[in-house]
This record gives structure tokens, C-alpha cells and sequence, in this order.
């Protein structure tokens, strides 16, 4: 290679001519419904409907539905699960999240079509037990009452969505959820590389 290329790439390091590379999440956001089925995530940009308001960028940063902007190149090195309470929950809604936790599956799909990864919403939350129990005194404290959620799930091999290549993962509750559950947010993130065009 030529020395002068050479020292301009070592001086250009993430930001060169004619493209950009970031560490990058694109990330998105559904409401836990109590019904058996699929919910499709990364289809739905910023600003369209979510439950009675719309997305907002903590939700989603999905700018084009269902697939990758162009001029934009994205590895996915992992996936990141994140649920957050629509309100306060009471002791009995620990085993209505432990039944959804371990009832739901997740499908990395590119394309529409083509299967990238399929896992146990389990797994990618990374608890091995989940074991609720009732304490003998009140206010006690029982390790394995408090299973340690990780949310970050890395992947074997990078998955990789070109620019303008159908992004979609499929959430998948084969049991109804708990009522109480309904209303709180789903986020699954792909977390890896971005190669952006300028």
C-alpha cells in the first residue's frame, strides 16, 4: 500500500471521504398487548402511532419503516432487550413478567423474510432462573427472588442489513400476557456498526 494513503487513512480513522463509521443501536418500541400473537418491531418510524401517542426517539430511531436508510450499511453484533413498567405493579405481577419472559420468542428477520436468529425472549434476557416466591417473613430478602437481567445477548456472527434491505424482528407471545402487564414497553435494540455514507 502507499505510504501517503496509508498515513491519510490512519488520519481520517472513523470519519474518511466517503463515509462515516459509528457505533450504532437502532432501536424500537411496542406496548405489551394481553393477546396471543405477533408484534413486528422496526417497521414503524419515528412519529407513527404508538398505543395513544406516537413514537418519539426514545421509542425509536427508525427513520424509514421496515428497512435500512440508504447510504447506510449496518452490522448487528447484539441484540438488547429493555422493558420498562407502564405503572407501579404489585407483588403478583413479578410472576405474570416471569410468565411473559418465558412464553415469548423473538425472530431477527432481513428481507421479509429470510431468518437471521430465532431465540427464547429467556435467553436474550440472559436470567437462567426465574423462581418468584413468597417470603416467610415479610421483608425478606431471597437471592433467587432476584433473578440478575442482563438485556444484552451478543451474537455469534455480525447480522448485516445493506442500505434499503427489509429490517424486522418479530416478537412473538405464544401465551396470552397477563392483563396487568398491558401497556408497558417492549424495546429491542440492534447494537453493532454503521457505515453511513456522506
Amino acid at each position: 500500500m502507499d505510504t501517503q494513503l496509508f498515513l491519510q487513512q490512519l488520519q481520517d480513522g472513523a470519519f474518511g471521504g466517503d463515509a462515516d463509521v459509528k457505533q450504532w443501536s437502532w432501536w424500537d418500541t411496542q406496548l405489551v398487548i394481553a393477546a396471543a400473537g405477533t408484534q413486528r418491531y422496526f417497521v414503524n418510524q419515528l412519529g407513527s402511532v404508538l398505543g395513544a401517542g406516537v413514537k418519539t426517539l426514545a421509542d425509536t430511531n427508525m427513520t424509514t419503516p421496515g428497512q435500512m436508510p440508504q447510504g447506510n450499511h449496518f452490522s448487528a453484533m447484539a441484540i438488547h432487550v429493555m422493558y420498562n413498567s407502564d405503572a407501579a405493579h404489585g407483588t403478583a405481577d413479578v410472576q405474570n413478567l416471569y410468565d411473559f419472559i418465558a412464553e415469548t420468542t423473538v425472530e431477527l428477520i432481513r428481507a421479509s423474510k429470510y431468518t437471521m436468529g430465532e431465540w427464547r425472549l429467556h435467553e436474550l434476557v440472559g436470567d437462567a432462573i426465574q423462581f418468584a416466591m413468597t417470603p416467610t417473613v415479610a421483608g425478606d430478602n431471597i437471592p433467587m427472588n432476584q433473578p440478575r437481567f442482563t438485556g444484552i445477548y451478543p451474537l455469534n456472527e455480525p447480522v448485516v442489513f445493506p442500505a434499503l434491505i427489509g429490517i424486522e424482528a418479530a416478537v412473538t407471545n405464544h401465551v396470552a400476557p397477563a392483563a396487568a402487564l398491558a401497556g408497558d414497553k417492549l424495546t429491542i435494540s440492534l447494537s453493532g456498526l454503521l457505515i453511513q455514507a456522506k
